[in-house]
């Protein structure tokens, strides 16, 4: 049963684990979200070069070490920064679509290492079951964590999902 959390209750479950994006000076939040975004671009783009070269990024690290972080980071940015400042402007159910739909979109990064229809088939996933589940898990919980753990689980079971999958089209035939 999903119960209407009141929007004072968000404000104050949101900002008790410090994850609240707030106006500095003239910086808006979604000014703030945006130089966020168009870091996370450049960065992706910078890091394509080398991993084409290496198949390693910041030179030293495989990439693999950043899928260690990457459960982290989407949660406290798109459940704890996006959600949360969109729950202040739309109502709840806009909030997580919208923050899901981001969500989506921000899996486009991976462009460069996978194929065109797995990456579309990713885009879909993360943005339209992935991340409202989880959008309503941190609702619900009042903190990103349980996100942060099923995002780690779903990630380690297409990790091996993809690894395994000749074994497994052999177990289903």
């Amino acid at each position: 049963m999903w119960v209407q959390i009141p929007p004072a209750a968000r404000i104050e479950s949101f900002m008790s684990y410090g994850l609240g994006i707030y106006s500095i000076g003239w910086l808006t939040a979604s000014m703030q979200t945006g130089v966020i975004a168009l870091l996370f671009i450049i960065l992706t783009i910078l890091c394509y070069s080398e991993y084409q070269k290496t198949g390693k990024i910041f030179k030293h690290y495989p990439a693999s070490v950043s899928l260690l972080f990457a459960p982290i980071y989407e949660e406290v940015i798109f459940r704890g920064f996006i959600l949360y400042g969109l729950m202040q402007i739309y109502p709840l159910i806009i909030a997580v679509l919208i923050s899901s739909i981001l969500f989506g979109i921000l899996h486009f990064k991976n462009i460069f290492y996978l194929p065109k229809k797995e990456l579309i088939s990713q885009m879909a996933y993360t943005g339209i079951i992935f991340g409202p589940v989880v959008a309503l898990i941190t609702i619900w919980s009042g903190t990103i964590w349980p996100a942060v753990i099923l995002h780690y689980g779903n990630n380690i079971l297409a990790s091996y999902l993809k690894n395994n999958q000749s074994k497994i089209n052999k177990l289903i035939k």
